[in-house]
């Protein structure tokens, strides 16, 4: 019985610690309400039961689309509707518009924005392995010609997500280097950056 209590322990500490982390502690969306897209997705965020709508879909496959924004509507609407993440509709979206049969074949269709738009969905909707969704976060890095903050940013948080388990120190080195990059151009408001750091800043001290 003891054992098996100490099991239980040790398994509510794991869920608690992954359920405050770098991906699910780090609500920036609330800097962009002020954009009606935005709006739409924290309005939804408490209806599992709706799909997210197809003008969203629209909205974040369109690379003309501000990045930052768009990565504030995912943050917004969080994982799960009417029983498919949001990464399987965005998914299902992005692979008919671009006729790519497999993750990889979308992959390369995608501009960067749009990549780690999906990236970060996916990582949002299991972010218990992040695995894929680093893969392709680090992809769109990669392919960004526009040297987006905002990219790199989003990709370094998962990035962070993945050193929670263990190397807790590296949860802030790879976000703040990111944010000391000098050759970034900044494309996301300063408030949303700030609120990300606020819980970030925690893992300083490691």
């Amino acid at each position: 019985m003891k054992r098996l209590f100490t099991v239980l322990m040790l398994t509510l500490s794991w869920a608690l610690m992954w359920a405050d982390s770098p991906l699910t502690s780090t609500d920036f969306a609330e800097c962009y309400k002020d954009h009606p897209m935005v709006q739409m997705a924290l309005n939804m965020e408490n209806d599992s039961e709706a799909d997210v709508p197809v003008s969203m879909l629209d909205f974040l496959a369109n690379k003309k689309s501000p990045i930052d924004v768009r990565l504030a509507v995912i943050n917004a609407i969080g994982w799960n509707f009417n029983g498919k993440t949001t990464a399987q509709q965005l998914y299902d979206y992005l692979s008919t518009r671009y006729k790519a049969k497999t993750t990889d074949k979308l992959a390369k269709k995608l501009d960067a924005g749009t990549l780690v738009v999906y990236a970060y969905a996916l990582a949002l909707s299991n972010y218990f392995d992040v695995e894929g969704a680093q893969d392709l976060a680090h992809k769109a890095v990669k392919k960004d010609k526009t040297k987006s903050l905002s990219v790199a940013f989003i990709a370094s948080l998962i990035d962070a997500q993945v050193y929670l388990d263990g190397d807790w120190y590296m949860v802030y080195k790879v976000v703040n280097d990111v944010l000391h990059d000098g050759s970034l151009r900044l494309d996301m408001r300063q408030e949303a950056i700030d609120c990300v750091m606020e819980y970030i800043g925690l893992y300083k001290e490691y």
